[in-house]
C-alpha cells in the first residue's frame, strides 16, 4: 500500500507546485489573534491578549489542514506540550513537565464537560464522540488551572470546544484509509429550523497494531515482555440540539457514545481493553449572556485484560470497570462599576464506581466553587481569585491565583502570574488491590514470582506553586510572537513504589534456589513483594517557550516554536526514580491553501527522554531523539468533494516516545470528503 500512496502524495505535491503561481485565493482569512476568544482561561470569554495564563489556540482550519492522524498529533505541535503515543489507540499529554503511561494532571475538557476518569487518573483520548471536523478550536493551557477549574487541572487544560449546529449546516461524508490496515470513515449531518438548530454525527476509526520493540530494554538485561500488541477500532454517535430561547439565552442538550478497545499501558502493566468498552454521556445547559448552568453524566462500562497478569488456567487476569459521574455547574461574569470584572461559579459531582482491581472503592463526592476579580486600571490589569474543592477523601483544598497584565500598546500584554493547583488522588491510588507477576531469570532458569499491589487510603493531593512570566504580541506582517519563562514547584508526587522485599525469612511460592540468596548481594531489594503507593518529597520543573506564526499573505501561513525543559531538581525522592523529559522540542510549519489546490508540511523534533514509570527499575530505561516530518495535500475538485492525502513520519524513523510503547512508524492516508 506504501508505493502507490506514496507516489500519489507526490504527483499531488507536483501538481500543486505547478498551478501554485496561477491560481488566486478565495480562501477566508484565518482570524488575527487580537480577534480570537477564548473561554477556558478564567471560565469566561475574553481574547487571547487578555488572559492571565500562557494558551494556545488551534483553530478548525489549522486542524483540517495539519499533518495529523489524531490529537496526540495535532496537540505535538503546541510548545511546552510533551506527547507520548505508546499503542495504536494510547495518547498521554502533559504540559511543561514529564509526561507517563498514564498522563494524572491534565485536565480535557470537550465543550466544558470533563474527560478525566477519576477511578484511574488519567485520560482515554477516544472517548472523545465527535468527529475532528466537528472541533471549532482547542484550547490549551500551559500551566496550572485549578483555580477555576478545580481538581487534576495542575499541568495545565485543554478544552476542545465544538462547532454549533449554525456553523456546520449540509450533510458531510468522509471515507478513507491507508498503511496498517486504516479504515476511517463519517457522516454528519446539521441543519437549522428557525429557533431550532440540530446535528447528528457518526464516525468509525480502525487501525492495526504498531510494531512492538524486542530485545532488551535498553539500559537493562530484562527482555520486552512478550504479548501480543493490539490495534483499535473506535466507533462514535452523537447527537445535539440547540435553541435559541431569545438573542441573549440559549439552551443546548447532547448525548453521544464512543466505543474504543486496543492497548492502555500502566505502571502495574499493559491492559487490552476489549472491544464494547465505552463512555455514553447526556449533557445540557443554558446560558443567557455571561451566565451558564449546566449538568452533565458519563458512562463508562469498559473490560480488560491485563497482559502481564494470569489466573491459575494460565490466561490473563480479566478486570471490569464501571463507573457513572453526575455533575452540576454554574458560572458568571458581572461587571462591577468601571474597574471590576468578576468572575464566579460553583460545582457539585459525584461518582459511582464499580472496579473489581478496586473493590474497596465505591463512590467519591466533590464540590467547590471560585471567584475571580479582574481589576482595571489603564494599561494594567490586576486578576487575583481562589477556587475552594472539598474531595473524598482528601477533604478542603484551596487553589489561590494572582496575576499582572500590563498593555503598553494595543495587543501587546507582558504578564507575571502565580498560581497553585492540585491533582486528587485517583480511586485505583487509594484502593487498588491486585497482584503482579514478574518473570525473572535465574541460574536454574526463569521464574516467575508474584507481587502484591495495594492502594494507599492516606494518600494527600499532590499541589503545584507556579510562578510565569510571559508575553504575547501581534507585530508587523501578520506575525504573532509567544513567551513564556516558567517555575513550577511540585510536592507530594504519588509514587508508585515497591514497599515490601522478598527476604530469606518471607520468601516467594516455589522459590527453587535456597533461601539465602534473597539475603546475597545482587537479590537483596531486588524482588518485590508488594507495590503501593506514596506521597513523596518535591519537585521544580523549569523552562522556557517561545512561539512565532504568521499569514504574510491569505494563501500563506507559518509556525515555528521552541520548548526548553530544565531536568527536574528534586528532594526527597531518589532522582534516579522519576520520568526526565526531553531538554528541548521544536516544531515548524508551513502550509499554502489556494481556491482549489492546499499543501502543508512539518517538522517536529524532540530530544531523549528518560522513563521509570513502569513496574520497577528492570522495565525502565531512555528513548532516542527523533525528527518526525509531515505532510497534507489535497484538491477541491468543487465546492463539494475534496481529496487529501497526509503522511506522518514520512522518513519512516523507528519511532519510540516511552520506552515500553510500540514502535511509531510511517503512516500515509488518503481521504474523500462530500459535502451537500
Amino acid at each position: 500500500m506504501r508505493v502507490p500512496l506514496t507516489a500519489a502524495m507526490l504527483m499531488i505535491f507536483t501538481a500543486v507546485a505547478a498551478v501554485a503561481q496561477e491560481t488566486e485565493s478565495s480562501v477566508p482569512e484565518k482570524p488575527k489573534v487580537e480577534e480570537v476568544m477564548v473561554v477556558t482561561a478564567s471560565r469566561t470569554e475574553r481574547l487571547v491578549h487578555d488572559v492571565p495564563v500562557a494558551i494556545s489556540v488551534i483553530t478548525a482550519k489549522e486542524i483540517e489542514q495539519m499533518p495529523a492522524d489524531d490529537y496526540g498529533d495535532i496537540l505535538r505541535t503546541v510548545p511546552g506540550v510533551n506527547v507520548t503515543q505508546i499503542s495504536a489507540r494510547d495518547i498521554q499529554v502533559t504540559s511543561r513537565s514529564a509526561t507517563s503511561s498514564l498522563a494524572t494532571s491534565q485536565l480535557v475538557l470537550l465543550d466544558g464537560r470533563s474527560l478525566y476518569l477519576d477511578f484511574f487518573g488519567f485520560v482515554m483520548w477516544d472517548f472523545l464522540p465527535v468527529d475532528v471536523a466537528e472541533i471549532k478550536q482547542i484550547e490549551v493551557v500551559r500551566g496550572p488551572g485549578s483555580a477555576v477549574w478545580g481538581a487534576n487541572a495542575m499541568s495545565g487544560v485543554i478544552n476542545l470546544i465544538t462547532k454549533r449546529p449554525s456553523e456546520m449546516q449540509g450533510t458531510s461524508v468522509v471515507v478513507g484509509g491507508g498503511d496498517r490496515g486504516t479504515m476511517l470513515g463519517s457522516v454528519m449531518h446539521s441543519g437549522v429550523r428557525d429557533r431550532l438548530g440540530y446535528k447528528i454525527s457518526a464516525s468509525y476509526y480502525k487501525q492495526d497494531a504498531f510494531d512492538r520493540p524486542t530485545g532488551l530494554i535498553p539500559g537493562t538485561s530484562t527482555p520486552y515482555p512478550a504479548f501480543e500488541n493490539e490495534g483499535t477500532e473506535q466507533p462514535k454517535l452523537d447527537l445535539r440540539a440547540d435553541y435559541d430561547v431569545s438573542p441573549e439565552s440559549h439552551l443546548t442538550g447532547s448525548g453521544g457514545y464512543a466505543g474504543t478497545d486496543g492497548l492502555v499501558h500502566s505502571g502495574i502493566g499493559p491492559f487490552n481493553i476489549e472491544g464494547g468498552s465505552s463512555m455514553k454521556y447526556v449533557k445540557g445547559e443554558w446560558s443567557r449572556r455571561a451566565m451558564r448552568v449546566g449538568a452533565f453524566a458519563n458512562f463508562l462500562d469498559a473490560d480488560s485484560t491485563n497482559l502481564l497478569q494470569f489466573g491459575v488456567n494460565g490466561r490473563p487476569l480479566s478486570f471490569a470497570f464501571k463507573t457513572e459521574t453526575y455533575s452540576i455547574d454554574a458560572s458568571n461574569t458581572s461587571v462591577i462599576g468601571s474597574r471590576h470584572v468578576v468572575t464566579y461559579g460553583a460545582t457539585a459531582r459525584h461518582n459511582d464506581f464499580a472496579l473489581s482491581i478496586a473493590p474497596a472503592g465505591d463512590q467519591r463526592d466533590e464540590y467547590g466553587f471560585f471567584v475571580q476579580d479582574e481589576m482595571l486600571f489603564g494599561k494594567m490589569r490586576v486578576l487575583a481569585g481562589a477556587r475552594w474543592d472539598n474531595i473524598d477523601p482528601i477533604g478542603s483544598v484551596v487553589s489561590p491565583r494572582t496575576a499582572l497584565l500590563y498593555s503598553p500598546v494595543p495587543n501587546q500584554t507582558f504578564r507575571v502570574s502565580f498560581s497553585r493547583a492540585f491533582r486528587a488522588p485517583s480511586l485505583v491510588n487509594n484502593y487498588l488491590d491486585t497482584a503482579i507477576l514478574n518473570p525473572v531469570t535465574l541460574p536454574t532458569g526463569p521464574y516467575i514470582f508474584a507481587s502484591r499491589a495495594v492502594g494507599n487510603p492516606d494518600l494527600t493531593e499532590e499541589r503545584m506553586d507556579a510562578i510565569e512570566v510571559g508575553y504575547v504580541g501581534s507585530l508587523p506582517g501578520s506575525v504573532v510572537l509567544s513567551a513564556s519563562i516558567y517555575r513550577n514547584k511540585t510536592r507530594g508526587s504519588t509514587d508508585f513504589y515497591p514497599a515490601t522485599f522478598y527476604t530469606s525469612s518471607n520468601p516467594p511460592a516455589g522459590w527453587p534456589l535456597p533461601v539465602q540468596f534473597l539475603d546475597a548481594p545482587g537479590l537483596r531489594n531486588a524482588l518485590p513483594s508488594s507495590f503501593s503507593y506514596r506521597n513523596v518529597g518535591e519537585m521544580v520543573d523549569k523552562g522556557v517557550e517561545i512561539g512565532l506564526n504568521g499569514r504574510p499573505f491569505p494563501q500563506w501561513s507559518w509556525s515555528a516554536n521552541y520548548s526548553y525543559q530544565d531536568d527536574p531538581e528534586v528532594k526527597g525522592i531518589p532522582a534516579n526514580e522519576i520520568n526526565v523529559p526531553p531538554t528541548y522540542r521544536a516544531n515548524l510549519a508551513g502550509g499554502w491553501d489556494s481556491a482549489r489546490f492546499f499543501v502543508n508540511a512539518s517538522l517536529n523534533y524532540q530530544d531523549a527522554a528518560i522513563w521509570r514509570d513502569v513496574l520497577d527499575a528492570r522495565y525502565w530505561g531512555p528513548t532516542d531523539a527523533f525528527t518526525s516530518i509531515g505532510a497534507n495535500a489535497g484538491m477541491r475538485l468543487n465546492d463539494n468533494i475534496t481529496l487529501s492525502l497526509t503522511g506522518t513520519n514520512l522518513l519512516d524513523e523507528k519511532i519510540q516516545q516511552h520506552v515500553f510503547g510500540d514502535i511509531i512508524g510511517r503512516r500515509l492516508t488518503a481521504k474523500a470528503q462530500f459535502r451537500y
